[in-house]
């Protein structure tokens, strides 16, 4: 249509791709090539913007329906595809066309959800899937988030594998693990991610672990340090505080951070609840500070093999003794700030299997290591020197885990801030 509509007639300026002035930028020039031979006699068309931005919005659309008919086909029609091709490959193809579609709902159908499952398990430990359960609200993977976020340790994916599951469900579960007298390694894990979630119905478990005085410490430790890295509930670990709710080794991990908050009612109170913690020669500033220092490490593996006493306990690779656990890739699972909070407060995260007890004989012996062996017949301990000592049953009097690490709790007095931070970038870098 001429003159009117999305069709404009023009005489032909000189410059044939530029619009006609007074058309403005709702309007572009059709090259001569796409006109007729009887319209391009001295004359030009123009088609207008909307008409073109309408037309490629139609384009897209019909591209989205052609990915939509390539799903259905390849989940109605095996048969037709061949019974050579690969199932991975016809589930990867369905989940990258419904990673581009709007609406589609894969839990109602239950071939997309099969395929969508199908390709989600192939990925195994790689942090990827989190985007296609995200994109597809694939419902019932809960567990396996959960699995997934103790298995990365305390990272950006395993917090969004955690408040993933906890979208799905998963609190309930959560919260029964977490209320366990003696965490295994799994609950000890997420627990420590659980520290770097800023979601508000962690943030509601965290609180409710610290308040529950059956819960065990290492756990109301991790949920201790977890609500100090929210500023705005630093005023209420004051009043936990004051309520002589929270373990003697949270104090000491939070203690920096409160003394330098914001809240001027805050930081007085801090002062005086958490007295500052001293390395040989100054008190240490918050570990939020720490970890941003620099370290040498090979200062610190002198540190590591001398006044800081570690390879007495602690082996990397075969050298050390083995007492406590070892350290040969250290880096690769502990964050810096963890490796802080390790030394800092030993027995706030005692590691499972590494728990200590005090054994006490008929002849009012006291003897404190690690759990070794234990049968009907003997105990057998290890202690602090590496040294197993066995206890027969007919001889033991009592035998008790302890709230306490078998490591040092001052271990930083033993050297200056800056040893301190040359120890830490040595462990740092102790890796796979």
């Amino acid at each position: 249509m001429r003159g009117e509509g999305c069709w404009k007639h023009n005489p032909s300026p000189p410059d044939p791709l530029s619009p006609k002035r007074g058309e403005g930028e709702n309007s572009l020039s059709l090259p001569r090539p796409f006109l007729s031979e009887t319209e391009r006699g001295g004359e030009r068309f123009v088609i207008s913007r909307p008409f073109l931005f309408s037309t490629l919005i139609m384009l897209h659309k019909i591209s989205l329906g052609i990915a939509f008919v390539s799903v259905c086909f390849f989940l109605g029609h095996d048969r037709a595809i061949g019974a050579d091709t690969d199932q991975a490959r016809r589930d990867r193809i369905v989940v990258e066309a419904l990673m581009r579609l709007d609406g589609v709902d894969v839990n109602a159908d239950p071939k997309l959800k099969q395929a969508v499952e199908r390709h989600v398990a192939m990925l195994k430990d790689d942090p990827a899937q989190l985007k296609i359960i995200q994109r597809l609200k694939l419902a019932a993977m809960s567990s396996r988030l959960i699995d997934l976020a103790a298995k990365w340790g305390e990272n950006t994916q395993s917090v969004q594998a955690l408040e993933l599951a906890v979208e799905q469900g998963a609190l309930a579960d959560l919260t029964k693990s977490f209320s366990a007298k003696d965490p295994d390694e799994r609950t000890l894990a997420l627990s420590k991610v659980m520290t770097s979630s800023k979601g508000k119905s962690i943030q509601d478990l965290r609180l409710s672990l610290i308040e529950d005085s059956t819960i065990s410490k290492v756990i109301k430790v991790d949920a201790v340090v977890g609500m100090a890295r929210t500023k705005g509930l630093h005023a209420k670990l004051i009043e936990l505080t004051k309520a002589n709710k929270l373990p003697g080794e949270a104090k000491i991990l939070i203690g920096a951070t409160l003394r330098n908050s914001d809240d001027a009612e805050v930081k007085k109170a801090a002062i005086e609840l958490f007295p500052a913690i001293k390395t040989s020669q100054n008190p240490l500033p918050p570990i939020e500070v720490l970890v941003k220092k620099n370290g040498n490490a090979k200062e610190g593996k002198s540190l590591y093999n001398g006044v800081a006493t570690c390879s007495q306990c602690h082996q990397v690779g075969p050298e050390g003794k083995n007492v406590g656990p070892a350290l040969t890739e250290i880096g690769s699972k502990l964050s810096k700030d963890a490796l802080y909070a390790s030394i800092l407060a030993p027995s706030a995260g005692i590691s499972h299997n590494y728990e200590s007890f005090a054994a006490r004989t008929d002849e009012d012996e006291v003897i404190i290591g690690l759990m070794v062996s234990d049968t009907p017949e003997s105990v057998t301990l290890k202690d602090v020197k590496g040294i197993e000592r066995t206890i027969k049953r007919k001889n033991l009097e009592e035998i008790k885990k302890q709230e306490n690490s078998l490591m040092p709790e001052n271990l930083q007095e033993m050297m200056n801030e800056q040893g301190l931070v040359d120890l830490v970038e040595y462990l740092v870098s102790l890796k796979k």
